[in-house]
């Protein structure tokens, strides 16, 4: 059985290979198979490649060509898309991770809570004040253009101690936002000066895309495909006249 299915693909395999080569080289069958035109059909097949292997070459260069604007181009918006989202992140930064809370405020890296308002850590100022009755402990804070809050603690719920623990953590807390914001600062005015480099550093961009305008304009006017063209053809009218068939 496995004898007769090699048979079967062989003979399957054989014609098409047979109606390929009559489609090649149409007319009657001598034509395709005969040693007597061999000659004819080297012709024809010689020009056939000849444009084929020129197209190939061109289409080849043109599309390294286009490959590597392409690939700089990508680098170009990569880079800045990559500084602008640094940039973004540094000035809109988020409040972080939550530190330590006492009644409603709330301590985080980079801010403070107080019910739902958010304060600006940097710059902040913690005061506290007890009552003159000694019953309850005020924690006022404060920020840079002035703003205060005020929340009210009651002694027997809020010990001196934790207050005070709590305002000093706070206030100590400010002091190394305000450190880091001066940081964050020099780092934004750096990746703002980056982000000019890189919008201006078209230089790479520019000599790709001429290289590829280049390219396609040197191979739309070179003369080496449309003779080989003009050959191709000559060859398919000498294939005419001797079959009476026009080769594709």
């Amino acid at each position: 059985m496995a004898g007769i299915w090699w048979a079967v693909a062989v003979l399957a395999v054989g014609a098409g290979w047979a109606a390929w080569r009559a489609l090649r080289y149409p007319g009657a069958p001598a034509y395709a198979f005969q040693r007597k035109y061999r000659s004819e059909r080297r012709d024809l097949a010689g020009a056939r490649g000849h444009v084929r292997g020129l197209r190939s070459a061109a289409l080849r260069e043109r599309g390294r060509a286009w490959l590597t604007a392409e690939r700089a181009e990508r680098a170009y918006r990569r880079r800045i898309v990559r500084v602008e989202a640094e940039l973004r992140q540094l000035r809109t930064p988020k409040r972080g991770r939550r530190v330590e809370q006492l009644g409603r405020i709330v301590l985080h890296e980079h801010a403070v809570l107080v019910g739902p308002a958010e304060l600006p850590l940097a710059g902040l100022k913690v005061r506290l004040e007890p009552a003159r009755s000694g019953k309850t402990w005020y924690v006022y804070l404060a920020e840079p253009d002035g703003h205060e809050l005020m929340e009210r603690f009651g002694a027997k719920e809020y010990p001196e101690d934790t207050v005070r623990s709590f305002g000093t953590r706070l206030q100590n807390a400010s002091v190394k936002a305000g450190r880091r914001l001066d940081r964050r600062g020099g780092a934004i005015r750096r990746l703002e000066a980056e982000l000019l480099r890189a919008r201006t550093a078209t230089g790479p961009v520019e000599a790709a895309r001429a290289a590829r305008e280049e390219t396609r304009v040197r191979h739309e006017n070179r003369p080496e495909l449309p003779k080989a063209r003009a050959a191709l053809e000559d060859a398919k009218d000498t294939w005419q006249g001797l079959t009476g068939r026009r080769p594709r």
